[in-house]
């Protein structure tokens, strides 16, 4: 028997042959069981599982919408357990389980051979179904799961066709947790079901929940069959990757899981062709069994993929990109409004304004979503305060954090290449220019955490106890990267923004648009000065503040002495505060210390704290994740150097072409059709952290049409 995973849905066809699942089909067993797929809903909901059918992870699920669109996302279906039962009325019937799944004290697929594993013999994902083909007894079974669109609905139909007289059973699994938690057998209170002849209602309430949260429910109906209230507990589901992410074994890595009951379908030779479609819904949403029979999926991707290529024919062949770059635009609601916002990575993060900000133009400008990309961008600038952007809204509805130094800077990148594309200068001048203007101001007489203009006209930030840039890994009060004071990207973005807002304003305040050219022109001075290493001809990544002990009242800026990629915004940025000279020594450092064919290391190897692999507990990866760990999302500032640097010639755009082809060739790995938030530092790279990561996908289908 072969198996296959396979995308499709566009000309980067990705297709990864995995071998056999015969009796020494390890290899294919062992693939399957760590290669994921992901489903999304638009609004913040999702389905994530392994192609093998067993969930691994906490957040794995075949419907996991979000309650608070795009957040306070929950398991409301985490399996329909299948058993196919052959000859049921005869006194030996056989029974072949279609699912799987590590147990507690049970051996995994990694572990032995005599571990279980599903008659499977392929699993596809196409561009709006997830698809299993099982044959096992003289059964042939397909099983798609499809999700609803901006609704939290699902779908799941099966299609049989049998040799004998068969009994399909279906055991939904239906948790109704948080995503990130996980329930014992002990919490068996919290569920009611009513039950019906081909469906039910399952509702849990939290006690823990905040008051005036509604209970979740779950309604799940059958279009064939019949369903049988029958409540129990499948206990010891044992979740490998968060085994693996050091979460403690049999605490953090186990759950069991609620049932309500079972579906049954009996389907005999004569049938032909049998389907049964199990639908569900979160609250009161309403259940479509035909999301298989409609083709509004496949229109509005379609639909997607044509709007990018007439925004950017250089996109010609990126059909995979635009659709992976779809999963991350949703939409977040507040009482009767929707604005458009971006989901910085699956399975667990949320729209946070980093991430949002530096994807935005990879997402949303460079595909043609314009009128999602204003949205965006409003919604951030009615938030701005104090000269600053939320960072992260509070999932209950609360205030929302503001703990950045670099999100109002990449707020105003993003404005101005809003503006560059669209030509809606009108816009800018009635509803952006006071909050670009509110950025620069704010950042030049000073906000939280101490970020303010020095009086060398760069911006300093932050203490021992912050971090305030993308390098922002901390826990149980540990700074495993501190880059307090002055850091590189952060100058080189002010330089940025001073020049965008100068030529956003040109014509309507000529005098203010003079006088940030000024400063913008002391910046890069003082920009140079600082942070040129003339012994590596490449630039220091950071300045801490030290006091004179002989005079308390100065302050000395020494560089850090790492070597980090973060100089390489100083070589991509439009507004560059380096010549060419420079330009060609920043980017001939990061090519030779930090560059891999999959993004840039975080930190030199050779450097004291250089970490090779991203493993072990949460402490151990979160020491890792900026010490050596390579971030794919760098190779776009890293190829637009290129760019800029060749001025985009045909070498130049080759070369940057280049450079993103080994992260375009590897969609199919870890995630089908997504790419990774970081991969390990040395061979062999494993994709780690977020199966599915914004900027990863931002950065380059930004690049792929730059070079295009």
């Amino acid at each position: 028997m072969t198996s296959h995973v396979s995308q499709r849905g566009g000309p980067l066809r990705a297709q990864s042959a995995v071998g056999s699942l015969d009796a020494v089909g390890r290899p294919a067993q062992l693939e399957l069981a760590r290669t994921e797929w992901l489903l999304t809903t638009g609004d913040g909901g999702f389905a994530m599982g392994t192609a093998l059918g067993a969930n691994r992870r906490r957040f794995h699920g075949l419907f996991v919408p979000a309650a608070r669109p795009p957040v306070r996302r929950v398991v409301g279906l985490s399996q329909l357990h299948e058993m196919l039962i052959v000859d049921a009325s005869s006194e030996r019937p056989i029974r072949v389980p279609l699912s799987v799944e590590d147990r507690a004290g049970r051996p995994t697929i990694e572990e032995s051979e005599a571990a279980p594993c599903p008659p499977l013999i392929r699993f596809e994902r196409d561009r709006s179904t997830v698809r299993w083909v099982y044959n096992a007894a003289g059964v042939e079974l397909i099983k798609e799961l499809r999700l609803g669109f901006r609704a939290a609905r699902f779908a799941v139909r099966y299609s049989i066709r049998v040799e004998s007289p068969v009994v399909l059973v279906i055991r939904p699994l239906a948790p109704l947790r948080d995503m990130g938690a996980l329930l014992p057998e002990g919490e068996s209170d919290r569920f009611t079901v009513v039950s019906g002849e081909r469906g039910c209602v399952v509702r849990c309430v939290d006690p823990e929940a905040p008051a005036g949260q509604d209970p979740l429910e779950l309604r799940l109906d059958a279009s064939d069959g019949s369903f049988t209230e029958d409540r129990a507990w499948l206990r010891g589901c044992r979740r490998l990757f968060e085994t693996e992410r050091g979460a403690e074994a049999n605490v953090d890595d186990v759950e069991d899981l609620f049932s309500p009951g079972e579906f049954r379908l009996s389907v005999k030779p004569s049938d032909g062709p049998r389907r049964l479609t199990i639908a569900g819904s979160l609250g009161p949403t309403s259940i479509s069994p035909e999301l298989f029979e409609k083709r509004a999926a496949t229109t509005y991707l379609d639909a997607t993929i044509k709007r990018a290529l007439d925004a950017n024919p250089g996109l010609e062949g990126c059909a995979s990109l635009i659709l992976a770059a779809d999963a991350f635009i949703v939409e977040r609601r507040h009482e009767r409004t929707s604005f458009s916002t971006v989901i910085a990575g699956y399975p667990w993060f949320a729209d946070w304004g980093r991430d949002t900000m530096i994807s935005l133009p990879g997402l949303l400008l460079t595909t043609g979503r314009y009128s999602e990309a204003r949205s965006c961008l409003t919604v951030f600038a009615r938030h701005l305060s104090k000269g600053m952007i939320p960072n992260l809204f509070d999932e209950q509805g609360g205030e929302p954090e503001y703990n950045t130094v670099d999100a109002p800077l990449w707020f105003v990148h993003a404005v101005h290449a809003f503006v560059r594309a669209t030509g809606e200068q009108e816009w800018y001048d009635e509803h952006m220019h006071l909050r670009c203007w509110q950025v620069l101001e704010f950042y030049q007489s000073g906000t939280r955490h101490g970020i303010c203009m020095d009086a060398d006209g760069l911006i300093t930030a932050g203490d021992e106890t912050t971090q305030l840039t993308w390098m922002d890994a901390k826990r149980e009060g540990e700074v495993f990267t501190p880059r307090h004071g002055k850091a590189v990207e952060i100058n080189a973005l002010w330089h940025h923004a001073l020049r965008c807002v100068a030529e956003l304003c040109a014509n309507s305040e000529p005098d203010r648009a003079a006088r940030y050219l000024d400063l913008a022109d002391r910046v890069a001075e003082s920009f140079v000065d600082r942070f040129w290493d003339d012994s590596r001809c490449a630039l220091h990544d950071c300045l801490h503040p030290v006091v004179d002990d002989d005079d308390p009242g100065e302050v000395r800026w020494t560089p850090t002495g790492e070597i980090r990629p973060n100089q390489i915004f100083a070589a991509s940025l439009e507004h560059s505060p380096l010549d060419r000279a420079h330009q060609r020594g920043v980017i001939e450092e990061v090519t030779r210390t930090l560059r891999t064919p999959v993004g840039l290391r975080t930190l030199a190897p050779g450097s004291e704290r250089y970490q090779p692999r991203f493993e072990g507990d949460m402490v151990a990866r979160d020491r890792a994740y900026h010490n050596g760990t390579v971030w794919p999302w760098l190779m776009g500032p890293y190829a637009e150097s290129l760019l800029r640097f060749g001025g985009f010639s045909d070498a130049a755009r080759a070369e940057a072409r280049e450079a993103i082809r080994p992260l375009v060739d590897s969609l199919p790995e870890g995630c089908l059709g997504q790419m990774c938030e970081v991969y390990d530092a040395e061979e062999p790279r494993r994709p780690q952290g977020c199966m599915a990561q914004a900027w990863s996908v931002a950065e380059v289908l930004r690049v792929a049409a730059l070079a295009g």
